[in-house]
């Protein structure tokens, strides 16, 4: 039974999984935690590199330099305007009559009784930070690509 239910997880999830259960028990501060921030920024970042490992190379380049020119349709990014003023934006994940849930930039899934659910609007951009290309130099910027090309093969 253990063996199913593992099989049948996605393991980037289960890795997501893990980093907010590791985060959760070891909080940090001070200047570990810039650095702590900037590598959720880059789990965020792989996560959606590896979705990339599909596209062409001109896709590939596009979806890192223009993040929301082309959105997939698994990974648009929406906010639920709830009645009490508050906002969740992120991943549509599931949408009842029951509840809606919305998964963040920080992997963390918020689950909103659809009775406090105002609104749900789809967003224009991505939840992928759109200045990366700028963190990155132009070498740095090939060899990305070029490690993302190499995922094809193991999918």
């Amino acid at each position: 039974m253990l063996t199913r239910l593992k099989s049948a997880l996605d393991p980037y999830i289960l890795a997501l999984l893990g980093v907010v259960v590791l985060a959760s028990l070891l909080p940090v501060r001070g200047e570990v935690a810039r650095l702590a921030d900037g590598l959720a920024n880059a789990g965020i970042v792989l996560l959606f590199f590896l979705h990339g490992a599909k596209l062409s190379r001109e896709a590939l380049y596009e979806s890192v330099l223009a993040p929301s020119a082309a959105i997939s349709h698994s990974y648009e990014t929406w906010t639920a305007v709830c009645n009490d003023g508050r906002s969740v934006t992120g991943m549509l994940i599931s949408r009842t009559p029951q509840e809606v849930v919305i998964r963040g930039a920080d992997a963390v899934d918020v689950t909103i009784p659809a009775r406090e659910v105002e609104d749900l609007v789809k967003q224009p951009v991505s939840l992928m930070p759109a200045d990366l290309a700028a963190t990155l130099t132009a070498d740095e910027l090939v060899h990305v690509v070029a490690w993302m090309e190499t995922l094809r093969s193991t999918q």
